[in-house]
């Protein structure tokens, strides 16, 4: 009868409750979470760079393929298209020259350390300058009223482009987190 009767007081969410006790690291805790979650985020970026190059050798090697074919996109092997098989896009040579430096450029950025030739640093170009030239032949293609198979191979070199700026800014978010969660290091003498 006892047990039915018990009084179970209210209590603030601010006051500390016996299920959720806080455990305080100390320095040295602090310091093993930080350097394991560097080493966790670092072994990430290395295999995310790793994806990224395989990635764009790849497509590099697709391009290679397709400058020594019949400068058919190889999307129509797998998208065939409905009607009659259209001629390839004009300066497709030109064009694909092109967008192999833009693959080449694209392997340079999403390298994590800046290659050096013959001492000297090989910079990438910017970001918007690639962005820029990978406009050139999709807009080509759509202008000469392409098919979508022959727009969207030449597509590739804009969207891999995209691809590393956006797995670069992630890296460098990732790397701003943890230097703040450097800076929100505490001490807790006693603890």
């Amino acid at each position: 009868m006892d047990a039915l009767r018990r009084r179970n007081p209210f209590k603030y969410s601010s006051e500390p409750s016996e299920s959720h006790d806080t455990y305080i690291l100390d320095e040295q805790e602090q310091s093993e979470l930080i350097d394991n979650i560097k080493s966790l985020n670092a072994a990430s970026n290395n295999q995310n760079r790793i994806a990224l190059q395989i990635t764009l050798a790849l497509s590099f090697l697709l391009h290679i393929i397709y400058i020594s074919s019949d400068y058919n996109s190889p999307l129509v092997v797998i998208f065939p298209p409905a009607g009659r098989p259209e001629s390839p896009l004009y300066l497709s040579p030109v064009l694909t020259l092109l967008a192999i430096i833009l693959h080449a450029n694209a392997a340079l950025l999403a390298r994590s350390r800046d290659l050096v030739l013959a001492k000297r640093r090989i910079t990438p170009l910017p970001y918007s300058v690639a962005f820029g030239l990978s406009t050139v032949s999709p807009a080509i293609s759509v202008l000469s009223g392409k098919m979508w198979q022959t727009t969207a191979w030449w597509c590739t070199a804009a969207f891999l482009t995209w691809i590393v700026r956006a797995s670069n800014k992630w890296i460098v978010q990732e790397q701003q987190s943890i230097s703040e969660l450097e800076r929100m290091k505490y001490i807790s003498a006693g603890a």
